[in-house]
């Protein structure tokens, strides 16, 4: 199985194809989620890694993707000069009790 990254900046894609990732760059938001789709149904592809700033602006439709989704796994990474996320969990937690972990 092979891992591909999808992104908006070039940077990236020549950082991870150094690492032996192939990439695609999204041009436009609108053909977004045809290449998602065409990536989950290649079965050659596990791994499926979108970089933030993507991944947020198509936040429900990726969610609801990665739910149903069995065979490829989806993950947000960050792209160049994007800061990486807490996680999560600690994300809930941390709004529930208002302790930062």
């Amino acid at each position: 199985m092979r891992s591909i990254i999808v992104t908006d900046n070039d940077e990236t894609i020549v950082g991870l194809r150094l690492a032996g990732v192939e990439g695609k760059i999204i041009e436009n938001d609108e053909n977004f989620l045809t290449v998602i789709d065409e990536l989950i149904a290649d079965e050659n592809i596990g791994i499926i890694m979108i970089t933030q700033g993507i991944f947020t602006k198509n936040q429900d439709e990726l969610l609801l993707r990665k739910l149903k989704e069995k065979e490829t796994l989806i993950i947000e990474i960050p792209g160049f000069n994007e800061k990486a996320k807490e996680s999560l969990i600690s994300e809930h937690i941390q709004s529930s009790i208002g302790l930062k972990l």
